[in-house]
């Protein structure tokens, strides 16, 4: 779909899949956007992947020793994913700083 002027993550969501509280999924599924409260008109924003298969975000809780090239590592292959992960999550401020009990969202897939 292409973002029209005064669209939003949470207007998108509720429109496309029926609630604006799941716009942490078009986030999840556009890992381009570098910035959840800013998306440009004109540019093309992709429908989640639980839209089309089974295979939906979901959320971890972070553990003590936990780090997001490790989290990348387990749930998608390569460590390098962790900026997936990243934009995934747009309260983590610094890629470096997750803390144990904190809750992240993974995206369905990472691409490295």
């Amino acid at each position: 779909m292409i973002v029209k002027q005064g669209d939003s993550l949470w207007k998108l969501a509720e429109q496309n899949l029926g609630q604006g509280l799941r716009w942490h999924e078009l986030l999840a599924a556009n890992p381009n956007i570098r910035d959840a409260n800013h998306i440009e008109a004109g540019s093309q924003i992709l429908l989640p992947a639980a839209i089309s298969s089974v295979r939906a975000t979901t959320t971890m809780t972070v553990e003590k020793g936990d780090s997001l090239s490790k989290i990348a590592r387990a749930h998608f292959g390569h460590a390098s994913s962790w900026s997936c992960i990243a934009h995934t999550n747009p309260s983590i401020v610094n890629a470096n700083l997750i803390f144990a009990g904190q809750t992240i969202i993974l995206p369905a897939s990472c691409m490295p």
